[in-house]
């Protein structure tokens, strides 16, 4: 079973919004991060994240 990543993104007021869920595998999770990164919701804060799907662990951080 592959694991499961989340991604999320920051909107203006601080708070985590999801964005789409990706699988951990290879480079995947780094362009879906720089993907959300060009979303008009990302415009504001710049930051969005992975997070595991499972467990709730952050996996990466991704800041323009």
């Amino acid at each position: 079973m592959t694991k499961k990543a989340e991604i999320q993104i920051q909107d203006q007021f601080g708070n985590w919004q999801f964005y789409k869920t990706v699988p951990q595998v290879g480079t995947e999770v780094q362009h879906a991060l720089k993907s959300a990164l060009k979303t008009q919701l990302a415009s504001k804060s710049k930051k969005v994240r992975a997070v595991d799907k499972d467990s709730g662990a952050m996996i990466d951080v991704m800041q323009a």
